[in-house]
């Protein structure tokens, strides 16, 4: 059996013998949720939190180099994330940021001639 992707994370593929772990709780998680509500769909609430509470961080030793590989590639896409909306929103936000300056400046002139007079 080869290493399946985990149902949270879904870039994290872990063992045969977690994916078992794993599927066991969510199938359990999920149970529990349609016992409380007949109509719950998708992940449940309480299977995430207990992948990033418990599971994630009691196995993160075996899935060291994945976490770290992902970590790169997360950094890389916010690099280029940032690269596009500094070419979409640049112009924008500089013309924001000198009329919040002018602004700023008038505000001053007023308040200075109001201590004046």
């Amino acid at each position: 059996m080869l290493a399946r992707p985990h149902p949270c994370l879904g870039w994290l593929h872990i063992s045969p013998a977690d994916t078992r772990r794993v599927f066991d709780r969510l199938l359990s998680d999920r149970d529990a949720a349609l016992e409380a509500d007949p109509t719950f769909s998708g992940m449940p609430q309480s299977f995430i939190d207990w992948t990033w509470h418990t599971w994630l961080p009691s196995n993160l030793n075996r899935y060291e180099k994945q976490v770290r590989e992902h970590l790169k590639y997360l950094d890389s896409k916010i690099g280029r994330l940032n690269e596009e909306i500094e070419r979409a929103a640049g112009g924008v936000l500089d013309d924001r940021d000198a009329a919040a300056d002018l602004r700023d400046r008038l505000q001053r002139e007023l308040a200075a001639r109001q201590l004046v007079s």
